[in-house]
């Protein structure tokens, strides 16, 4: 099967799906990326496969989205003659131009997207997404990144009169064997339990919300420490918002080049990810992995299918550090449940697996032909 991505940049969220995608006898796969890199955005050297691609573009900056324009959009989506082609997002222009273009020639498509809407963009950004998202009614199907979305994308279809319209549970994945093959440190009774928080330090994120957690807990005498793997805008301020006391009992570790993230992991003995939005949170699959407790904010797409509260972690209320205080203080005073949350999510990591994903896509893309399901 023919099969075309177009996405937007090569990140951690596509790339292991993509690679493995390449290798599988099932697809015929073809990438085509919008930009190389995002300017605030950095995962190390990239070196493009032969099955993949960067469109001639450039891109604009609208209301704090980047929208692309890549005027060659549809000549090359013709070229290609895909079976399919899978369209990931539908703000900026190439998007938009490359989903009409093929409604318009009723050639085959699906659209694969995080949770929509998340912003409030007022009255006028709301009518200006309607328009935007008119094109997924004559989608052949939608692959929703996590069950949150899933949930999303059906109410938006039915308002589009489109609810007839397919949609699948297809999150994000990444290969996880370097990550369970690093070893899953147990942490002691008398060892201090190391958190570990991995991505960019900037607002969305909720850094700060996660440090000042864990200020109170140091300032209440809990043996703790928390580790901050990655680089951004805000490490400065973060850095001097910490009192003299608790400035020993952190790391900042800076950008950590991705054949790095599993020994790290394995360092860990709980991960965070307290972010205000993410739309999945790739890094929840890494610490699934590794086989670590988690807490995540209310607000991770992850946080609904790979977080069992009172299981293997705590889902907290985004944009309260008191929450995830009291998360972290429950996994310092009992270690036994740390210890076992870190084996329920250990359990959990063949619901992410790329394995599991291949035939996830197989299926997916199957249905959407309507052929015959050989997976």
């Amino acid at each position: 099967m023919k099969v075309t991505f177009l996405t937007v940049m090569p990140s951690p969220y596509v790339q292991d799906l993509f690679a493995a995608m390449a290798c599988d006898d099932r697809f015929d796969l073809r990438v085509l990326y919008m930009e190389q890199e995002a300017p605030d955005t950095y995962w190390g050297e990239q070196v493009m496969p032969d099955y993949a691609e960067v469109l001639p573009g450039q891109w604009v900056g609208i209301s704090g989205a980047r929208v692309h324009v890549n005027p060659g959009i549809a000549d090359k989506l013709d070229s290609l003659e895909s079976d399919l082609v899978m369209i990931c997002g539908y703000i900026g222009l190439t998007n938009q131009l490359a989903m009409r273009h093929l409604v318009r020639n009723k050639r085959p498509w699906c659209f694969w997207g995080e949770i929509p809407g998340f912003r409030d963009r007022g009255l006028v950004g709301r009518k200006i997404r309607s328009l935007l998202q008119r094109p997924l009614r004559s989608a052949s199907g939608v692959a929703a990144v996590g069950s949150r979305a899933v949930e999303a994308y059906k109410e938006l279809l039915l308002e589009l009169n489109a609810d007839s319209t397919p949609v699948h549970n297809i999150p994000y994945h990444c290969d996880l064997d370097q990550f369970r093959d690093a070893g899953v440190r147990r942490v002691s009774d008398s060892a201090p339990v190391n958190f570990l928080y991995c991505g960019q330090l900037i607002e969305r994120k909720g850094v700060d919300l996660l440090l000042a957690a864990f200020c109170k807990l140091i300032e209440e005498g809990s043996d703790a420490r928390l580790t901050l793997a990655g680089e951004g805008p805000l490490r400065t301020e973060l850095e001097a918002s910490l009192p003299a006391a608790v400035r020993e009992s952190v790391s900042f570790l800076g950008f950590q080049a991705v054949e790095r993230l599993p020994q790290i992991f394995a360092e860990a003995d709980v991960f965070v990810l307290p972010s205000r939005h993410d739309g999945w949170g790739v890094v929840v699959n890494q610490a699934i992995g590794a086989g670590l407790p988690l807490i995540t904010s209310d607000q991770v797409g992850a946080a609904f299918d790979l977080v069992i509260p009172n299981v293997n972690g705590f889902r907290v209320a985004a944009g309260s550090s008191d929450a995830i205080h009291g998360a972290m203080h429950q996994f310092v005073a009992d270690r036994d449940f740390l210890q076992n949350a870190a084996q329920a999510s250990e359990q959990l990591a063949n619901r992410v697996s790329l394995a599991t994903a291949l035939d996830d896509w197989a299926r997916f893309f199957q249905a959407s032909l309507g052929t015959p399901q050989c997976v």
